[in-house]
């Protein structure tokens, strides 16, 4: 694999994300122009899953330099919780299963998306951020038509992307859900991207759109000038982890994900150098360190991985939650509602100190072996994405198979004493599980399990558990 000619590889949860990339590759920029610019058009492509107003986490690794995790995820914000503040639940339908989810402008933290992107960009791209950004200004200009995924994860949410008249007028233009075909066009986002490429981070973090936001949030909310103002995107070292003869680098605290990650992955070493992992092995590292906290949702959360043809990788995964309910005025995009994320907040809602970066499952992830990226991967999912992540790498460096072979594979994922099966796990292997969890079987691959998004230095796949697509070139 080392020996065989790079190109460049692209995987995303949409096509329009993964042609951004492939663009701003062409264009003669490298994997963080890419990875930038293709995160920018999944909150146009994707924009159930990703926005401006939410957070994320970037693993960059330069061809020639040390690893840098960038943590820009949401902060608890400086407001006072008092009784005016607007924060509320609504109920969404999930098919098998309906959950409760907290939303308004009191469940908004400070967003840190629009801070971290553009850091990035400036420290390791090598494009002007006019032309990385101009893709995703075209497409929200233009429209682009929406995935049948999308739409799908759209139909889920619409309680909460149609609760404003700024979401109404997007989703369900002439009060009609989207169809097949129709164009998602973002005018309002267009113009804010277009002002963001001209004037930089001091537009959103200290101008207009921060003046726009922090009214806003006046009436009921908690964000205030002094957070946007304040906020840093922090550069972190990666932690790392040995596994089957590679390095894997992995998100550190205070992110939950790499931690438990690197658990399951030391759980499985002494395995995964003597030969193929059982599910009985699977399962037993990831009890180990579990969490038993509900988690029934599909995780709004999106996945960008690219590797060019130079080395560089980029990994890097965002999120919206599910987003507060109200479009911004004049700026075309919603808020995250994290502060009223149930898993992120497990000593209960609006405890946090301000200024707290809020912990976060997500896991960009890269693995390198003999100093170079070989495998990149992250995915949306919630409390499902360290399982996801773990058995995407145990299929690509244990179970001998290729990366397309290794995404589509059937998952578990353990929740307490469930284990969670898509279909294809063999019966064999799970009767011996069954005296020990009670086994909850799916009659399909679902977006429950995730969407691990990966690439290797000359092949990829989007995971079509969430409409993931690959570009190689």
């Amino acid at each position: 694999m080392l020996n065989m000619k790079p190109k460049n590889v692209v995987a995303a949860g949409d096509k329009a994300t993964a042609q951004t990339a492939q663009e701003l590759l062409w264009l003669g920029g490298n994997a963080f122009d890419a990875a930038v610019g293709a995160v920018f058009t999944s909150m146009v492509a994707e924009p159930a899953l990703t926005s401006a107003g939410g957070g994320g986490h970037f693993m960059a690794c330069p061809e020639s330099g040390d690893p840098v995790l960038y943590d820009f995820f949401v902060e608890m914000p400086s407001g006072k919780v008092n009784s005016a503040l607007d924060f509320f639940s609504v109920d969404i339908d999930f098919g098998s299963a309906r959950q409760e989810f907290q939303i308004g402008k009191g469940s908004a933290g400070t967003p840190g998306c629009v801070a971290g992107l553009l850091h990035v960009q400036k420290s390791l791209g090598v494009l002007t951020l006019k032309d990385v950004l101009a893709p995703a200004v075209r497409a929200a200009r233009e429209g682009v038509c929406l995935s049948e995924m999308e739409r799908r994860f759209i139909g889920i949410l619409s309680p909460i992307l149609t609760y404003s008249p700024g979401g109404s007028v997007l989703f369900e233009p002439d009060g009609h859900s989207l169809q097949d075909g129709d164009l998602l066009v973002m005018s309002e986002f267009a113009d804010f991207l277009d002002t963001l490429s001209r004037e930089g981070e001091g537009f959103f973090y200290q101008g207009e759109a921060a003046r726009i936001i922090t009214d806003w949030a006046e009436d009921g909310g908690l964000l205030r000038l002094e957070d946007l103002s304040g906020y840093q995107v922090l550069e972190r070292s990666p932690i790392t982890v040995d596994f089957a003869r590679h390095t894997v680098l992995l998100n550190p605290p205070p992110a939950q994900s790499g931690v438990l990650v690197k658990t399951t992955l030391s759980q499985l070493g002494e395995l995964a150098s003597g030969g193929k992992i059982t599910l009985p092995d699977l399962v037993g590292a990831l009890e180990v360190g579990d969490q038993a906290r509900q988690d029934k949702s599909f995780g709004s959360t999106t996945h960008v991985s690219v590797l060019d043809r130079s080395g560089n990788a980029a990994s890097v995964t965002t999120t919206n939650g599910e987003g507060c309910g109200y479009f911004l005025p004049h700026l075309g995009f919603m808020l995250n509602n994290v502060l009223g994320e149930d898993d992120l907040n497990p000593q209960g809602f609006h405890r946090y100190a301000a200024g707290t970066r809020i912990p976060s499952m997500i896991a960009p992830t890269v693995v390198k072996k003999e100093g170079r990226a070989v495998l990149l991967t992250g995915s949306g999912g919630s409390k499902r994405i360290r399982s996801v992540v773990v058995q995407l790498i145990v299929n690509y460096l244990c179970q001998e198979m290729g990366i397309e072979e290794a995404t589509a594979a059937p998952r578990v994922h353990l929740d307490g004493d469930t284990l969670h099966v898509e279909p294809g796990v063999s019966e064999e292997a799970l009767a011996a599980l069954e005296s020990r969890y009670r086994i909850c079987r799916w009659n399909e691959q679902s977006v429950y399990f995730g969407g691990a998004h990966s690439v290797t230095p000359t092949q990829g796949a989007g995971d079509s558990r969430r409409g993931g697509y690959c570009l190689v070139f």
